[in-house]
């Protein structure tokens, strides 16, 4: 596994925390990001793990020459809740913490996740304060509809404001700077990789949480600015968060009989409060068995196969998917014009795919 992961010499041998950030090709944020969480404190220790997910090769030597970090790098972009869940099989840490690599976090945000967190069992994951660039409220905890819908509280009316400064419970928390304790996350057995390549993967872990018999609280005081670096395009990101939106709902249409329909804007504001209000006092889960302690031991060159071929795979279904979508008249008028375009920028969640392709044909069978 030398070629898939390098650890530095000055990643702590015994974490408190595990510091998970995936990377494809936008570095300089990911420095930006970096070096926020070096100046932000000296404790709690924690490990940052760095998943190069698809990451150019020629830019990998940014990684693998800093002491601090654990790079491990898939040649294949898994896609995010694959790749958090690959980071995840290399960290050390009784808390898995999962960050944006387009982030900057402030002084005690690591501190006071892990406050919340340890401050009642029955917490198994607690979000962040999320700040825009200019200092503004992004979001602090989110609502879930019973269409399957999500709001993010933001401090519009006087109470939503309010409840933005106090740690709560809440529905979901946005998996950009989520903390997770590590038997909770063993216990669900992390994301659905089904999400690919990304949305609705934060919400659906967090209700998986419950179901087992945890909840999941806001800390307002582990503040970070989201930067909310380019990704995919607008057309495409509208046929993916559709995509999976619709997954989202089928898979979880019993529960959500229990969540607020959504409201129209002019009662927003009282739909909010009573969904906050819910939040907070709905009864715990029953707690779910324990996990036994899982030993630690890196995944071999088998899994990480495996895993980047699980990713080809997936992005091949949802290649097809969107052709087939923007044929049949889906986001733009100039669809006909633009498939090729599109298609080419789609590649780009394809990068290593030949070499797994490969692989999968040399074996027996195709295990």
């Amino acid at each position: 596994m030398t070629d898939l992961v390098r650890r530095g010499a000055a990643v702590p041998a015994a974490p408190e925390v595990s510091v998970v950030i995936l990377v494809q090709d936008r570095l300089d944020l990911l420095l930006r990001c970096l070096d926020s969480l070096t100046r932000s404190e000296a404790a709690p220790v924690a490990e940052v793990v760095v998943v190069a997910n698809g990451t150019p090769p020629a830019e990998l030597a940014v990684l693998l020459g800093r002491p601090d970090l654990v790079a491990v790098i898939s040649p294949v972009n898994l896609g995010f809740a694959a790749g958090c869940n690959w980071g995840a099989r290399f960290t050390q840490g009784r808390h898995l913490v999962l960050l944006n690599d387009d982030t900057e976090v402030e002084p005690g945000w690591l501190r006071a996740l892990v406050q919340v967190a340890e401050s009642d069992d029955g917490i198994g994951a607690v979000g962040s304060r999320l700040l825009n660039p200019d200092g503004t409220l992004q979001e602090a905890g989110s609502i879930l509809w019973r269409d399957g819908g999500t709001y993010q509280v933001r401090g519009r009316s006087p109470f939503e404001a309010a409840a933005c400064d106090r740690a709560r419970d809440v529905d979901y928390c946005s998996a950009c700077g989520l903390l997770v304790k590590r038997p909770a996350w063993d216990a669900v057995g992390g994301f659905d990789e089904a999400y690919f390549p990304a949305y609705h993967e934060d919400v659906d872990l967090c209700l998986t949480l419950r179901v087992h018999g945890y909840r999941t609280a806001y800390a307002p005081g582990a503040r970070l600015r989201h930067h909310r670096g380019a990704g995919m395009s607008a057309q495409f990101r509208t046929f993916v968060a559709a995509r999976n939106g619709r997954r989202f709902v089928a898979k979880w249409a019993d529960q959500l009989r229990a969540f607020e329909p959504q409201p129209d804007p002019a009662h927003c504001d009282a739909a909010v409060e009573t969904s906050i209000r819910r939040a907070e006092s709905r009864p715990a889960p029953e707690p779910g068995p324990e996990p036994p302690p899982m030993g630690w031991s890196e995944p071999s060159e088998s899994e990480a196969l495996r895993a980047q071929a699980c990713a080809v795979a997936a992005a091949e279904g949802l290649r097809e998917q969107y052709i087939a979508w923007l044929q049949d008249g889906g986001g733009s008028a100039r669809r006909g014009q633009s498939i090729r375009i599109l298609f080419r920028r789609f590649l780009g969640w394809l990068p290593g795919g030949r070499r797994v392709l490969a692989w999968l044909l040399r074996r027996p069978n195709g295990a």
